[in-house]
């Protein structure tokens, strides 16, 4: 097939449509994609994309088009600016394209405004769109903090509607974004199917070992309980920080966060507010370090933000739950929704409430004590072989591509 994937984000950010483009040329298929200029999570773009350069390249067999954007920075105001800017214009772009593609494939993060520049080819050029929705919107701006009062969640309301309707195909990563579709939207999702991300091969446990020497160090003698991704608003790390402080005490236990976003500076202060001189924040690390670290991990940190009217919380398969699984390590999850079920029916973990700090905190306690870690890990890898898998995920994806082409 010949594929136009639409995404705002794209190499070298690390975003994940990197390698599902690159693995669908690595199967065959003819693969260019839109894109922005590079800027995150930095929020600027760098001197190699500035004044017209690198507009168009080719790595790994795919076609890159890049559009110009208003840099995020910093402040909701560049961000909303980001996310216009991206919109109108590669729509421009996309009009320039040429015809010919097979599909056209929108690998939509936030926001779902990055679907409109398919939209646009399709108009000009007819092919068919399937949007694959990994972040549900609008209900991601109340992740953000807006209220559902609030005008920019209902003008946004209507513009989500409007424009997963106007897709001929949806494919969501979690089965519960269906209910969204049909209790908020108001959309008939029968026909989307459930595509749950991958985790990459590098994390099996395997080429963890393989990948070892590229890992800082973790606590010698500990029980090293790690987390790993964005520290966000919704991934609530505070509650990460709050457990640590309450066992400063238990020279058992050390705990580890890596990955940053907008609420690091946050936890740092939270962290050494509190006196919880147990926890390293270790930043963000390329992901070829990650399998050694996980190696060295005892069990694997999952939380979720407390927010009973945040539909996107219950619903989400958080991406961490892939790599904690494909690695084989048990977790220890402060979450509620659909996460919860996962690690309560698998049993590769232990669960508490989102948000409970007191509780999680008893939770690490019991795990650092517990003799089951390994049976933990075993059903976390089983996890990961029946349901996450990169084949499994490749393959469904294809077959809904070539549906759409039939």
């Amino acid at each position: 097939m010949r594929l136009l994937v639409v995404s705002q984000h794209y190499w070298p950010e690390p975003f994940n449509v990197t390698d599902i483009c690159e693995t669908l040329a690595a199967r065959g298929h003819e693969v260019t994609v839109l894109t922005g200029l590079p800027n995150y999570p930095e929020g600027r773009v760098p001197e190699g994309y500035r004044g017209g350069r690198n507009r168009r390249q080719s790595r790994n067999g795919v076609e890159i088009v890049r559009s110009s954007l208003v840099e995020r920075r910093s402040g909701a105001a560049r961000r909303v600016a980001n996310y216009l800017s991206f919109a109108r214009r590669a729509s421009r772009l996309a009009k320039r394209l040429p015809a010919g593609f097979d599909a056209v494939l929108v690998n939509q993060t936030s926001p779902v405004l990055m679907a409109l520049p398919a939209y646009a080819y399709r108009k000009a050029n007819g092919a068919k769109v399937l949007l694959y929705c990994v972040d549900i919107w609008p209900e991601c701006l109340l992740a953000g903090g807006f209220s559902k009062g609030s005008l920019a969640y209902r003008a946004m309301l209507e513009v989500s509607r409007r424009i997963y309707a106007a897709a001929d195909a949806v494919c969501v990563t979690s089965p519960g974004f269906r209910d969204y579709f049909e209790e908020v939207l108001g959309l008939d999702s029968s026909g989307m199917a459930a595509l749950p991300q991958y985790a990459e091969d590098i994390f099996s446990p395997n080429a963890a070992v393989a990948g070892d020497d590229a890992a800082p160090r973790l606590k010698e003698g500990a029980c090293n309980l790690v987390f790993a991704g964005n520290v966000g608003a919704a991934q609530s790390v505070e509650t990460i920080v709050r457990a640590a402080a309450r066992l400063k005490g238990d020279a058992r236990i050390a705990f580890h966060v890596f990955g940053d976003g907008s609420s690091l500076a946050g936890c740092e202060e939270e962290a050494q507010r509190l006196g919880a001189d147990n926890v390293a924040f270790h930043g963000r690390l390329p992901l070829e370090a990650m399998p050694g670290v996980y190696a060295q991990a005892d069990g694997m940190l999952l939380t979720f933000a407390r927010d009973p009217e945040n539909l996107t919380l219950r619903c989400t398969i958080p991406r961490k739950l892939q790599s904690y699984a494909a690695a084989g390590k048990p977790i220890v999850a402060a979450a509620d929704g659909i996460a919860a079920r996962i690690v309560d029916e698998s049993g590769c973990g232990l669960r508490c409430g989102a948000g409970d700090d007191e509780a999680l905190a008893g939770l690490c306690a019991e795990f650092a004590g517990m003799r089951g870690k390994g049976e933990m890990g075993r059903r976390a890898r089983v996890l990961y072989e029946e349901r996450y898998t990169k084949e499994r995920f490749m393959n469904t994806l294809e077959a809904e591509l070539e549906k759409l082409c039939a």
